[in-house]
């Protein structure tokens, strides 16, 4: 009998304790929410685009395994990268229906596809990139998440120059 009173003592203090953890938690993610830019639908297609600042980043990072597809647009030379934003984006099933066509609003894209064959098209100052993938459904038929990665090389190298970046 007395181990039960401890144990239900300590299951009680326990729940006190976590309590609020738990809530902080569930507000720490309901204010990445917050931060992230609202879903829009076209079509079939329910899609994010953002990732401008370090706060909204974070948020579409946070939420980015909601969706099937996360692609990422970056800009690169050497060891610098820059984040890009404004990449004219088409997404086309494998049937080369457009399902999407937009221009991005950060370096973040993230997007609803059900299961199937796609071909991502971006283009960024001229230069176009693309890709096929493959969405698969889980067992539960929800989409797994596929992550894309766009680089664009960096064409003006002087502000890696000892001029314009001293050390």
């Amino acid at each position: 009998m007395i181990m039960r009173d401890h144990l239900i003592a300590f299951s009680i203090a326990l729940a006190i304790f976590l309590t609020p953890l738990i809530a902080s938690a569930e507000s720490s993610d309901a204010l990445l929410l917050l931060e992230a830019p609202a879903p829009v639908t076209v079509g079939s297609v329910t899609y994010v685009s953002g990732g401008v600042g370090d706060s909204e980043a974070e948020a579409m990072r946070a939420i980015a395994k909601n969706y099937s597809l996360e692609v990422v647009f970056i800009q690169k030379l050497k060891q610098r990268e820059e984040f890009l934003a404004a990449v004219n984006v088409q997404i086309k099933d494998h049937h080369h229906n457009l399902l999407l066509d937009i221009t991005t609003d950060g370096p973040y894209l993230l997007a609803n596809l059900p299961a199937g064959h796609y071909q991502i098209i971006a283009q960024y100052n001229g230069n176009i990139k693309q890709q096929w993938l493959v969405i698969v459904g889980s067992n539960n038929k929800k989409s797994t998440h596929k992550k894309v990665v766009f680089w664009w090389p960096i064409l003006d190298d002087s502000l890696d120059s000892p001029v314009n970046n001293p050390s």
